[in-house]
């Protein structure tokens, strides 16, 4: 199987504690030994994985310059579902909540909203094959573990999986400018939330197909938009505070 180089104290020590892929081998800087490498080295170890111990110039050169705070792992490629699986072994419920990504190919973009599907409570993100980042180690690195937890799905057709998955009873929210204020939006469960590119926002097409179209109140005189992984981050936010009040 092929297999990828993934780098920083956190995306490493989250796949460790997961064991849900195969690690081949952990490279450490010597010169690197505060505790969080320390909790690393010994996780490592308990699961039989070699270490080699090396300079960080040598860590530079397999990251190709990026900061990898002295540990890098060898590790199978993350599990990419197809949504057939997924639908299967979990089927929606009221509070499900799926996130749909239109043309974010920005991968700190990318790992900043699976961070935030980690944290408020969304399970599967969805990636269309063309116009979206790979789930590349930069990815991972600005997903600080996230993708451990986060379920991604890629698709051939994103309006396609939008039609199939309202058949299967969930209501479509999709972020635009044009939308309805937040504040006023009652959201539905389960709930799939669209997020667009931060140039043009949701391509015509994929909007059409929402049940609503939300917008994030902005202060006068700021900036035009938000990007995506920001808006992403507030709606979900919005969304868990509905279904944890005590109406519901």
């Amino acid at each position: 199987m092929p297999t990828q180089l993934i780098y920083g104290i956190h995306p490493i020590r989250e796949i460790l504690k997961s064991g849900r892929r195969r690690c081949h081998q952990l490279y450490l800087a010597r010169s690197h030994n505060d505790t969080d490498i320390k909790e690393i080295l010994a996780r490592a170890k308990a699961s039989g994985i070699r270490v080699a111990f090396t300079q960080e110039k040598e860590l530079s050169r397999l990251t190709r310059g990026a900061v990898h705070q002295g540990v890098v792992l060898q590790v199978d490629l993350p599990t990419v579902w197809n949504l057939s699986d997924v639908l299967a072994e979990s089927p929606p419920h009221s509070k499900t909540i799926w996130v749909g990504l239109n043309e974010v190919t920005d991968p700190q973009n990318l790992g900043a909203i699976l961070r935030a599907c980690a944290c408020l409570g969304a399970s599967v993100v969805i990636l269309p094959e063309r116009r979206s980042v790979s789930l590349t180690p930069t990815v991972q690195k600005s997903a600080s573990g996230a993708l451990e937890c986060v379920k991604v799905v890629s698709v051939i057709n994103l309006n396609q999986t939008i039609l199939e998955l309202k058949k299967k009873g969930f209501w479509v929210y999709g972020a635009a400018v044009s939308g309805k204020p937040l504040p006023y939006t009652k959201f539905a469960g389960p709930a799939l939330l669209l997020i667009g590119s931060e140039g043009s926002g949701l391509r015509e097409k994929t909007a059409e197909h929402c049940d609503h179209l939300v917008s994030i109140p902005q202060a006068p005189g700021g900036v035009e938009s938000l990007n995506a992984s920001c808006a992403c981050g507030i709606l979900l936010y919005e969304i868990q505070r509905q279904w944890s009040g005590p109406s519901r």
